[in-house]
C-alpha cells in the first residue's frame, strides 16, 4: 500500500466487481415475498385461512366490503381453479399484487388481490372480483394475455424509477377529461384490456370518441370524475405498477400498468361490482 490507499487490484477483489447488493436483497426478498403468495393460494384454494399465519389485527375486503378472514368468509368458501395468474412484487412495501383467472361454483371470475406482510405474516388482504354481469365481463378475453411478458425481470437500462412509476399510473386516472393537464408516457402502440375485454379497439356498445385512435390506453376525451385517491405497488425489476382506487367514487377497482423504458406498454384493469367505499385509509406516504 502507498499514500494510505489499496491498490485498485485489492479494492475490485475485496468488493467484487460486480456486486450490487441492493439488487441481491431485493432478489431474496422477491423470492420470500413469492413464496408468501404461493401459500396464500395453497390455503385460499383449500378453502382454509388456517393454513396461514395472520397478524394481529389482519384486515381483509372483498369488493370494498370487510369480511372475517379467521372465519373463511367470501371467496374463502367458493374459490376454484387457477386458470392464469401474474404477481407483482414489491419488495420495498413488502406487498404482492395478483391478477389471475379462476373458477367458481363452474364459472370463471377474474380475482384480484393484493397482499400485505409485516414479520411474515399477512396483514392485509384486498380483492376484488369480477364475475359474470360486471362491466366488460370477459374472462377469457384476460385467458388469451397469458403470453404477455408481464413478469420477466427487466435490464436496469429498460427500467423506471418508483415515482416515475406511480406518477404514471396516478396521472392515469386524472387523464378522464376532455383537456387533461396531465399525461401519462404511453407507448406508441399501448393496448387495454377491462375485466377482460379489449377496450383498445372498436367494440360495440362502447363509447369511442371522436379522434381516439385504437392500441391508444390514453382515456382522454373520456368524462369520467371523483375517482378519489389511488393507492400503489411497484415492482421496478418488472415493470409493473398497480394503483387500487373507487372508480367513478362506485366501483372497486384496479390497474395494472406494465412500463418498459419509461412508457406504459399495457394496461389491465379489474371492476368489481357497486360498493360505498373501499375501506381502505389512504396513506399518508404512498412512495
Amino acid at each position: 500500500m502507498t499514500n494510505g490507499n489499496a491498490p485498485v487490484g485489492e479494492i475490485r477483489q475485496f468488493t467484487g466487481p460486480e456486486r450490487n447488493f441492493k439488487e441481491e436483497w431485493s432478489s431474496g426478498i422477491r423470492v420470500l415475498l413469492k413464496d408468501f403468495t404461493e401459500f396464500y393460494f395453497e390455503a385460499l384454494l383449500a378453502h382454509r385461512p388456517s393454513k396461514l399465519q395472520f397478524a394481529p389485527g389482519v384486515k381483509f375486503t372483498e369488493n370494498g366490503v370487510i369480511k372475517n378472514v379467521h372465519l373463511g368468509e367470501g371467496f374463502w368458501q367458493t374459490a376454484g381453479k387457477i386458470l392464469m395468474k401474474r404477481t407483482l412484487i414489491d419488495t420495498e412495501k413488502f406487498g404482492t399484487f395478483t391478477e389471475a383467472v379462476m373458477e367458481e361454483n363452474g364459472k370463471k371470475v377474474i380475482f384480484a388481490v393484493r397482499l400485505g406482510f409485516d414479520h411474515g405474516k399477512l396483514a392485509e388482504i384486498e380483492s376484488i372480483i369480477a364475475r359474470e354481469g360486471d362491466f366488460a365481463f370477459k374472462p377469457d378475453g384476460l385467458l388469451a394475455t397469458k403470453d404477455e411478458d408481464w413478469e420477466q425481470i427487466l435490464p436496469f437500462a429498460e427500467r423506471s424509477s418508483r415515482l416515475a412509476m406511480i406518477a404514471a399510473a396516478d396521472d392515469y386516472f386524472d387523464m378522464f377529461a376532455l383537456d387533461p393537464d396531465v399525461a401519462t408516457p404511453f407507448a406508441t402502440v399501448c393496448d387495454r384490456w377491462e375485466n377482460g375485454t379489449q377496450t383498445t379497439i372498436k367494440q360495440e356498445g362502447f363509447p369511442w370518441p371522436e379522434g381516439m385512435t385504437e392500441h391508444n390506453c390514453s382515456p382522454k376525451g373520456l368524462v369520467i370524475p371523483s375517482h378519489g385517491p389511488r393507492r400503489f405497488l411497484v415492482d421496478v425489476e418488472a415493470g409493473m405498477v398497480v394503483a387500487f382506487c373507487h372508480f367513478a367514487s362506485s366501483l372497486p377497482d384496479c390497474h395494472l400498468f406494465k412500463m418498459r423504458n419509461g412508457q406504459v406498454e399495457l394496461v389491465h384493469a379489474t371492476v368489481g361490482p357497486a360498493c360505498k367505499s373501499m375501506n381502505w385509509p389512504v396513506p399518508t406516504c404512498d412512495l
